[in-house]
Formats: C-alpha cells, structure tokens, sequence
C-alpha cells in the first residue's frame, strides 16, 4: 500500500482502488463466498468516491486475510480504512456527497490543471463574485443557505492558498466578458485574478474567441488533480460531479487540455488582457 495521507477522501479511494488490485483475477462471486458476503457489497468495497462504502474493520481483515497478507500489511489497512471514517472540515456543511468528494481530492491535491468555459475558477472567485454567481444560480436560497455556500468556497480557497499546490487554469473568454454581480464587482473580480495570476504556484491563460472550434468546445469544463499516488479527472454534468481514475480517459483530457493551453494567450497576454478588461469595466 502506498504512503498514508490525512484526507478521508483520498484515503477512501486508496482503500478502494488497493482492494480491486489486490483482487487480481479473482471473481467477485468467489471473493464473496469465501468471506460470507454478498457480490455488490465486494464490489462497493472496491468502487472509489460517492458510489463506494468502507468495509467494517472485521470484514475488511477477513478479506486481507484470504488475500494472503501478512499482519503488518493488515495494519497498514486498517489505519487507512481509519483515516478513510474520519471527517473533513466539509462534512458538517451540509454540502452535496459528490461536491465533497471533490474537495477531498482538490485538498490533498499537489497539481490542479482546469479548465472552464463559462465561469471563473472557484478558487480564484472574490466573495463578490460567489455571492453575485449563487444569486443568480439559487434564487430561491435563503441568506443562511447562501452564506453557508460562500464559506465553503472561501474554506477551499484558503486551504489551496495554505497548501504548495500549482494550479494551471485554462479559462475561455467568455468567463472573462459575462459581468456577474455588474461592472464594478467584475472589475474587482479581474483585478484579483491579476493579483493570483502572479503568484508563483498559479498558470493562467485565457482562450479567445478566436480560437474557434477549441478542443473541449464540446466537452465542457473539467478539472484534472494530480495527488501523490493518484490522478482523478472531473467533470459536472446535470450538477452533479463525476469522477474518473480510467487512464485511457486521463490521457484524453490530458492532450485536451495541452491543445487547450497552445491555442489560448500566454500568461503575460492574458494579465494584459486582464488589466485592460477590468479598467474598461470601471468606467462603465
């Protein structure tokens, strides 16, 4: 088993992925039967993320045990499936299953490559800006469901900026000209990203609109996490989020967002870009 990591998130997926290799070429029905359990609780065993379940300490040493391995190596598991039951600073907010999946990933993240067509990246957002967007995209929210929303986004915001992760974000223009919360709170919004785009541990490029016929122009937004013994693709469809470890579909976002990053402005066009946006919106 790989090295140990503080993220029940990230620890959960360890756990599970281990556990399917671990399995080899085995049957599930066989590994069911040998352990007195059923096929789908084998295989939930082993399935990464929102569709998984953490298998009891018992369960989970009877299965080890059959595997063959030793009571060092069982430990090892059984401290993971510890960390995989803890809680994360998210799991008392209320958020969706799936959103905290994700913020799991992205805290234990090292290298963070996304890209958006329509929005701003979320941990590059001013609180103006989460504030204006969630009004728009929950009209019917109450102020406590809204704020409750914003500390989510500016926890995760804080937790990146704490951490030495590198985040190359890919953003289309459109992102850039769509003036949420108005002009002026857009114009702030620009002015911030300024301010991130130098930091050291931040790439980040524009997409004209004359790129054209862009290479995710009909795959959407979609972000991939480097962590240390991991890589995880997600992508948003109806809202909700999906995960993907499937290296055949790694690759192909990879070259997406390579074609992506050649065909957008560089970094020193894109903060002039930036500038000059933010200063027109100013005088509106």
């Amino acid at each position: 088993m790989e090295g140990m990591t503080t993220s029940p998130t990230v620890a959960q997926w360890q756990l599970a992925t281990d556990l399917r290799k671990l399995r080899e070429d085995r049957k599930l029905g066989e590994v069911a039967k040998a352990i007195k359990v059923n096929i789908s609780t084998v295989s939930r065993w082993e399935t990464p993320g929102v569709e998984g379940v953490i298998p009891g300490p018992g369960s989970l040493e009877r299965l080890l045990e059959f595997y063959g391995l030793s009571p060092e190596a069982i430990e090892r598991f059984l401290h993971v499936r510890k960390e995989a039951r803890s809680s994360g600073w998210w799991q008392s907010s209320g958020i969706a299953e799936d959103y905290g999946t994700y913020i799991g990933l992205e805290s234990a993240a090292r290298r963070i490559r996304t890209f958006e067509p329509v929005l701003i990246p979320g941990l590059m957002q001013t609180e103006g800006y989460v504030r204006a967007l969630f009004k728009g995209t929950m009209p019917s929210a109450t102020t406590d469901v809204v704020d409750a929303a914003v500390e989510v986004r500016m926890n995760r915001q804080s937790v990146w900026q704490s951490s030495s992760a590198h985040m190359w974000a890919i953003v289309s223009e459109a992102a850039i000209r769509t003036t949420v919360g108005g002009p002026k709170l857009m114009a702030e919004q620009l002015r911030h990203l300024v301010q991130t785009a130098e930091q050291p541990n931040v790439t980040f490029q524009v997409l004209p609109f004359e790129a054209g016929a862009h290479a995710a122009l009909e795959i959407g937004a979609f972000t991939l996490l480097t962590l240390d013994a991991l890589e995880v693709l997600m992508t948003i469809t109806d809202n909700t989020s999906l995960f993907w470890d499937d290296q055949t579909v790694l690759n192909r976002h990879t070259e997406v967002f390579e074609r992506l990053l050649a065909d957008a402005w560089r970094p020193a066009q894109t903060i002039e870009f930036l500038s000059r946006t933010s200063e027109t919106l100013e005088k509106e």
